[in-house]
């Protein structure tokens, strides 16, 4: 508890984590009741981190031996995470490195910049070193992994870590520098930084014949129905591969989102897919369909 407690006093919003282990104990999407907190809408690990004192008291007094997580997004905060080699090769580019400490060394060189290390930071158990620093509240940096070079991952809005003093299996979590967070550099945001998503291309369909309304309902109760009869263990998969399909064809103009979203939410209820879950699948669902646009054509004579 007060590992929680120091880190939400320096401003950080912690959440807990199973004893001995780097997973949130809350209550994942899929697991969701839809009651309590979750009451108006699931509720994960980002949104509960806290910096209340009473409410931190609580979590540890009913589970005093869990680890702390810290969620970086809430928390205004971004971590690089660099990771051993374990004996692992380096590729060409990166021959000699052992570390991603070693990678990052050479990414300040090539910058023209020292190397940033005067933060807060902390040594994992692999071992891995986290170096803390503070970002503005809307950086759009988020979760990555070897983006910006070998043994290198980062953590932002959307991640968390483990907090100092955490216990694994395998060793405690130990501050190696017990400095202020720094301001990230500057140098440092382009490696992170994703490259800009291309324009989906203009496709024209040409002088193709829309289905016949019948055709229409026919084909969409035939992509809900393997929803409404999807195995078990696989009425999720299932359902996101349904709404993907429809997503094209909302996409390409042969149905209209409410369509869709009806005949796939009525099947998945059918199947007791909880709601959340279901909303969750069928919105992920379409919005990846609709970058890839499709038509059906009636092709009766």
């Amino acid at each position: 508890m007060g590992v929680a407690l120091a880190a939400a006093l320096a401003g950080l919003h912690v959440f807990p984590l199973w004893p001995r282990s780097k997973t949130p104990c809350l209550h994942g999407k899929r697991r969701c009741q839809g009651t309590g907190v979750c009451a108006q809408g699931h509720l994960g690990w980002e949104q509960r981190a806290t910096t209340d004192p009473d409410l931190i008291r609580y979590w540890w007094s009913a589970s005093p031996t869990s680890n702390v997580g810290i969620a970086c997004g809430p928390s205004n905060l971004y971590v690089l995470d660099l990771d051993d080699a374990h004996g692992e090769q380096a590729p060409p580019e990166w021959a000699g490195a052992r570390h991603g400490s070693d990678v990052l060394a050479r990414l300040a060189e090539l910058a023209g910049q020292p190397y940033p290390d005067d933060t807060y930071t902390v040594v994992s158990p692999s071992p891995s070193t986290h170096l803390y620093f503070a970002v503005d509240e809307d950086c759009p940096l988020r979760n990555t992994a070897g983006r910006a070079g070998w043994r290198i991952d980062s953590r932002g809005a959307g991640g968390f870590v483990v907090a100092a003093g955490s216990m694994r299996r395998d060793g405690l979590y130990t501050v190696a520098r017990r400095a202020p967070i720094a301001p990230l550099p500057q140098w440092v945001v382009p490696l992170f930084t994703p490259p800009s998503r291309p324009e989906p291309e203009l496709i024209v369909f040409g002088d193709v014949r829309p289905l016949a309304d019948a055709r229409r309902q026919a084909y969409l109760d035939t992509v809900a129905g393997k929803v409404a009869n999807a195995l078990p263990g696989t009425a999720h998969n299932t359902l996101v591969s349904a709404a993907y399909t429809l997503g094209r064809l909302v996409g390409g103009g042969e149905f209209t989102d409410d369509e869709a979203r009806s005949a796939l939410h009525i099947a998945a209820q059918q199947r007791r897919v909880p709601a959340l879950e279901a909303d969750a699948a069928i919105s992920d669902g379409l919005e990846a369909g609709r970058r890839s646009p499709r038509r059906l054509e009636d092709r009766a004579a």
